[in-house]
């Protein structure tokens, strides 16, 4: 069953990536070069990552591998039909197309919000979409405000539902979507190594946030802390993805220019470190929290000091005899 799965996701994964090469050769020709490269280096990295993890057999990677491409396929179909019949390829230059488009969807009011926090829900349940791809683009449409309250919006009500699934479903529901090596780790990691370990998990990039939300509702954590931790982590972060992807931090010209380069290129250094040394990395963090945990136990105990008691001498039995027969000699 197993392999049958996996052959068909690569089949749909190579057939959407032809795809995405189909559709921008055909209705995307009014766009520069530089969108139509991205879209075919999009579907080129596709084809290779299907491949290459279909020959290793990591179905885990290949699944994920494949939403990326058919999400970047939605993109790209998307995007060629408003061009071709909302007259975008009229406009000369890509920003103009752009600023077309953005105001196309805010022309649609509080539905493409909507559309917006249903994407932000289905990113943590279902779609293992990268958090640029999700919240830079609402920041440029409605700002950086706007885009950090909606998007926190659909995250926490998507948390709240993976939560449940893990809850209410189960393990075995968890191990279809997750798999089982990744839902058997960090549901040791949670329960073994307390709460502190969950909420770092939320915070640092190198821990699959979405599936430790179904993980956390197979362990004994309850909901109220569940979810305060969402409530103060996740807007936090959103909100650092919302400001910096609409220059509101750092500008997309002038000095900003340069430390947009080292950012990307850090980012780009970071994932390639994080995909290599996740295991290490996720080994580390926990194995330094422990020692942290045991030192503070062991600690505790030491400072504790137990309370005097007087306590007898005994006298061994031997002498006790020899004892009564002195007194009895005397007598």
């Amino acid at each position: 069953m197993q392999n049958k799965t996996k052959i068909t996701v690569f089949i749909i994964n190579l057939l959407l990536c032809a795809l995405i090469v189909l559709f921008t050769a055909l209705f995307m020709g009014g766009w520069g070069v530089l969108i139509k490269t991205v879209f075919y280096g999009i579907a080129a990295i596709g084809g290779v990552f299907g491949v290459v993890t279909f020959i290793l057999r990591k179905l885990a990677l290949l699944k994920s591998g494949f939403v990326l491409v058919a999400c970047a396929f939605a993109v790209v179909l998307s995007v060629a039909l408003i061009s071709k019949f909302a007259g975008l390829n009229a406009y000369p230059t890509d920003g103009e197309k752009i600023d077309r488009l953005t105001q196309i969807i805010k022309g649609t009011g509080s539905w493409g919000m909507a559309v917006y926090v249903l994407i932000q829900v289905l990113q943590v349940v279902i779609l293992p979409l990268p958090a640029a791809v999700c919240y830079i683009p609402g920041s440029q449409i409605w700002g950086a405000l706007t885009a950090t309250l909606l998007a926190s919006l659909g995250v926490l009500i998507g948390s709240v539902i993976a939560y449940f699934i893990g809850r209410l479903f189960g393990k075995k529901v968890v191990i279809w979507i997750a798999g089982k090596e990744t839902t058997e780790k960090y549901a040791s990691y949670i329960a073994g190594k307390g709460k502190f370990i969950f909420v770092l998990m939320q915070i640092l990039p190198f821990f699959p946030d979405d599936i430790l939300c179904m993980v956390a509702g197979l362990t004994s954590m309850n909901f109220p802390f569940f979810f305060l931790t969402m409530l103060l982590v996740r807007p936090l972060i959103i909100s650092a993805y919302c400001y910096l992807g609409n220059g509101t931090l750092i500008p997309f010209s002038g000095w900003g220019i340069p430390v947009w380069i080292a950012i990307f290129a850090l980012c780009i250094v970071l994932a390639v470190l994080s995909f290599k040394y996740q295991e290490r990395i996720e080994k580390w963090l926990v194995s330094k929290f422990s020692r942290r945990k045991a030192a503070q136990t062991a600690e505790a105990e030491n400072t504790e000091t137990p309370q005097d008691e007087e306590q007898e001498e005994v006298v061994p039995e031997e002498n006790q005899d020899e004892d009564i027969k002195n007194e009895n000699d005397k007598e």
